[in-house]
């Protein structure tokens, strides 16, 4: 199993700190959080990942077709693709913050499909289409790389059983929810890897979580805890609690831990259920215990998301604890 870190781009000094840092650890992947509405831009830092850690590979976590065309982030992925000499791996979903922080709607999974055909297609210089735009045949070739396509229901995860290259899973670590997107995702057929995406947290308890970085907890199950909640693991004691969560979130203070104010949209009892879900969390049997569950399942990698108020010293934390369990090493 590989590991990576997703890092919310707030400086580029601290953006540089965390890849010099995991780097040196042995995380493989440094990814950059896409939120435009309240993040500076994703591809700049990741280009910056890219030049101060040249192990890594490197990319968005996640891009979106609502308010970036897939022309510009096919070109984007490929020249950042050809500027790291093959280090990029695209990730796509349908937007979240991108889409609903700015009142629109996320695509739907036939438009994600669309995007990902257009995107390969432009790559290879023979044009196509995108809902009401023509993407013209321009006969050059673009330095592809891996598009993984982030799911967290399981329409989405059967098109990146379908398209992608692999499957970016951000929800529950429900072992049954997990078998499923796994199931439906085709993991390990022709090579297809699937990545698990939780967030995590050295907290010994709930309340100590919850302090760290509440406020990405509440932003994830936000996005991941829609359409059907049963399907999704969600328990009938909490689903209530998801949708008046939903109702009161903000997305100006979308994510970040450095300014919580979404935390007052969980409730306690729904708190410890996204915590227990969504996280890694504990001491080192727990973390334990859950890394070997989520290996045996058969996922290939797992990204930390990354959500506190300051994230060097996380990396540098969650890094030693990795090596002194025996799943990290350092970089050669």
């Amino acid at each position: 199993m590989r590991f990576g870190v997703m890092l919310l781009p707030r400086s580029l000094e601290e953006t540089r700190s965390v890849a010099q840092r995991a780097e040196a650890l042995g995380f493989t992947w440094v990814s950059v959080a896409d939120s435009p509405t309240v993040y500076e831009e994703s591809y700049l830092h990741q280009l910056e990942v890219a030049r101060t850690a040249q192990t890594v590979n490197v990319g968005p976590m996640v891009s979106h077709l609502i308010v970036r065309h897939p022309v510009i982030v096919g070109n984007l992925l490929a020249t950042l693709n050809r500027f790291t000499g093959g280090r990029a791996i695209g990730t796509l979903a349908t937007g979240n913050s991108a889409a609903r922080g700015l009142g629109l709607k996320p695509a739907t999974i036939a438009q994600l499909e669309e995007g990902v055909t257009a995107i390969r297609s432009y790559w290879r210089g023979e044009g196509g289409t995108f809902r009401d735009s023509t993407i013209p045949a321009t006969g050059l070739q673009r330095d592809a790389c891996p598009l993984f396509v982030a799911a967290d229901g399981p329409q989405a995860a059967e098109l990146a059983g379908r398209v992608g290259d692999g499957l970016l899973y951000g929800s529950t670590m429900d072992p049954e929810v997990c078998r499923r997107r796994l199931a439906a995702a085709r993991a390990g057929s022709g090579g297809r890897e699937a990545w698990i995406a939780p967030t995590v947290s050295l907290g010994e308890d709930h309340d100590a979580v919850r302090d760290d970085l509440g406020a990405m907890v509440v932003a994830m199950a936000n996005r991941a805890m829609r359409g059907d909640l049963t399907e999704r693991g969600v328990p009938p004691a909490v689903q209530e609690d998801v949708l008046e969560m939903r109702r009161a979130y903000d997305y100006a203070f979308h994510a970040d831990s450095s300014r919580p104010q979404n935390i007052g949209a969980m409730s306690q009892r729904l708190s410890g259920y996204l915590i227990d879900s969504l996280c890694v969390w504990g001491g080192e049997a727990r973390w334990k215990a859950t890394i070997d569950a989520l290996a045996e399942q058969g996922w290939t990698g797992i990204m930390f998301i990354l959500g506190q108020a300051e994230q060097v010293g996380v990396v540098q934390a969650i890094g030693q604890r990795l090596r002194k369990l025996g799943y990290l090493s350092s970089a050669a």
